[in-house]
């Protein structure tokens, strides 16, 4: 029986990022998975609202460097996250000698391409936009927090568990080798089970690609 898949945000960058020239493996398996599709794509919106956020992010890292470099100065990055920062130093090393105004065209149709491979992801590969922001559980998105540090993944996978309640089994289908790999999974299933045993929360079978042949 095919099930519907529950996409992860990594699993969408992923795809988006792949070019036939120059791949990791799991984004190709990412782009593989996305093409050969089997049954629906569901997608929740705090998974829309983090490839938003990407976006953002970019945008905030490319203004960092280019106002590294064209200052001269490595460390200009008091508007920036502190997890965006090495990030922007790193690109900084790799262009620090480029054109300043051809850097930042390449910048520009980057973002432009990155963009528009994501509308036109959700536009037409999507079949299921679920749970809204305002609609996530908080105290299962703590639950959940108590065993994974990233909120962000916390409030995906919220949504997972919300839908599945009244769905017959779906796949949750990521690239996450650090909060979710099949052992994690397995240890944050049988933490519900001890500690919420009334509740009884209906976990989707983990698809973790990363993990896959």
């Amino acid at each position: 029986m095919v099930k519907d898949s529950f996409l992860d945000t990594n699993v969408i960058i992923n795809y988006v990022n792949f070019d036939e020239k120059f791949y990791k493996k799991i984004t190709k398996k990412c782009y593989e998975y996305i093409l050969q599709k089997h049954g629906k794509f569901i997608l929740c919106i705090a998974v829309v609202n983090e490839l938003y956020e990407i976006m953002k992010k970019r945008s905030r890292i490319h203004r960092a460097v280019l106002k590294m470099i064209e200052n001269k100065n490595p460390n200009i990055n008091d508007f920036l996250p502190s997890k965006e920062i090495p990030i922007a130093k790193k690109l900084y090393i790799q262009f620090k000698d480029e054109n300043l105004e051809v850097l930042q065209r390449e910048f520009s149709n980057e973002r432009k391409i990155f963009e528009i491979k994501i509308e036109q992801f959700l536009k037409t590969n999507i079949d299921e936009k679920v749970v809204p922001l305002n609609q996530i559980d908080i105290n299962l998105v703590n639950r959940i927090h108590d065993i994974i540090p990233n909120h962000a993944d916390c409030k995906i996978l919220a949504s997972a568990l919300q839908l599945q309640i009244n769905r017959g089994l779906f796949l949750f289908v990521t690239a996450d080798a650090k909060d979710l790999d099949p052992n994690g999974y397995e240890y944050l299933k049988e933490h519900f089970e001890i500690n919420y045993p009334d509740e009884e929360y209906k976990f989707p079978e983990l698809l973790n690609l990363i993990f896959t042949n």
